[in-house]
């Protein structure tokens, strides 16, 4: 399996490291930080052991829940919003990176009730962030009731399974899938790869949620797009032909476990060295790796903490354990 067993922590190196489980020995990265006597781990050009004895043998300051103005909730549909917020020129800066969510939530509710959410638009010169809400449950539904402002908790960057693949793609062809609300990180996703010279065909699912809600986010943005409905045989067929067509270097999957699995599977038919990045499915609660909803188990039966986690996508994918 080579490199593709390391594991590394989205939060290695960031303003938010160490954290709590760096002070409980159940650090991520750092062997020290893990009770070890011996130095393993994947450098990511800091020593958070050094940092944490820097900062006296303690975590760093967590992220804070702040009060955010909501400018704009827009309705899609039976149950799509999009809130528009307005933040810090920092923190919308923070949440342009691919992959990155916020915690949400009525300011009247308790803490259990904050939910994550994927970024689809950052704009750090105005100070603003946009997210698309799919109402299912209890906490979705709670978001209804905000009129005027929402808690939010961030920056966190987690969202994507892959991610240094996707950041090390330049000036390449590259298939972006995206199915219903999952629709709407890929909006970051592709803004990145377009930034980095990279060519892409997005294929669009509107699924149950229609696809209304980001089409206003594709101006100025030059890339092919095809629809097809992926939950039927011939949408599969068309996506199979389609993928035939272009010597793709990476593949986006931005959806259920099952069309990671069948975008897995195209890949594999292939003879070329083709990358997979795809939405991380996890149930995330805390964001911190401290609750363990998000614990997942790699090939080799290795656990972890998929809201900090990165590790090659198929070391998940192959176990059948997507989503914990």
């Amino acid at each position: 399996m080579g490199q593709k067993n390391i594991v590394t922590c989205i939060d290695a190196g960031s303003e938010y490291c160490p954290c709590y489980l760096a002070e409980n020995n159940e650090c991520i990265t750092c062997s020290h930080l893990q009770g070890k006597s011996f130095c393993d781990c994947n450098w990511s050009g800091v020593c958070i052991y050094q940092e944490f004895s820097w900062c006296g043998n303690m975590k760093k300051n967590p992220r804070e829940t702040i009060e955010s103005k909501i400018i704009e909730k827009k309705q899609f549909g039976e149950n799509v919003f999009v809130f528009k917020f307005h933040v810090s020129k920092t923190l919308a800066r923070q949440l342009k990176q691919p992959g990155s969510y916020i915690f949400v939530r009525d300011m009247e509710k308790p803490l259990y009730f904050d939910v994550p959410m994927s970024i689809m638009y950052a704009d750090e010169q105005r100070g603003e962030i946009h997210i698309a809400v799919q109402i299912l449950g209890v906490k979705t539904k709670a978001l209804l009731d905000c009129q005027e402002k929402m808690f939010i908790k961030g920056p966190y960057w987690n969202g994507l399974i892959g991610l240094k693949d996707l950041k090390g793609t330049e000036d390449k062809d590259v298939l972006v899938v995206g199915r219903g609300i999952a629709l709407a990180p890929a909006m970051l996703a592709v803004e990145y790869l377009l930034h980095h010279h990279n060519r892409i065909t997005f294929v669009i699912d509107p699924g149950k949620t229609g696809s209304a809600f980001i089409e206003d986010y594709f101006n100025g943005l030059e890339m092919d797009k095809v629809y097809l409905n992926l939950r039927t045989e011939e949408g599969l067929k068309q996506l199979s032909h389609l993928f035939r067509q272009k010597s793709y270097s990476l593949v986006y999957s931005g959806g259920s476990d099952l069309l990671h699995q069948s975008l897995k599977d195209l890949i594999a038919k292939s003879d070329e060295n083709i990358k997979l990045v795809a939405t991380n499915n996890h149930e995330i609660c805390c964001g911190e790796g401290v609750c363990g909803s998000c614990t997942a188990h790699t090939i080799n039966g290795k656990r972890i903490k998929m809201c900090k986690a990165q590790v090659d996508v198929e070391e998940i994918i192959e176990r059948g354990n997507i989503h914990g």
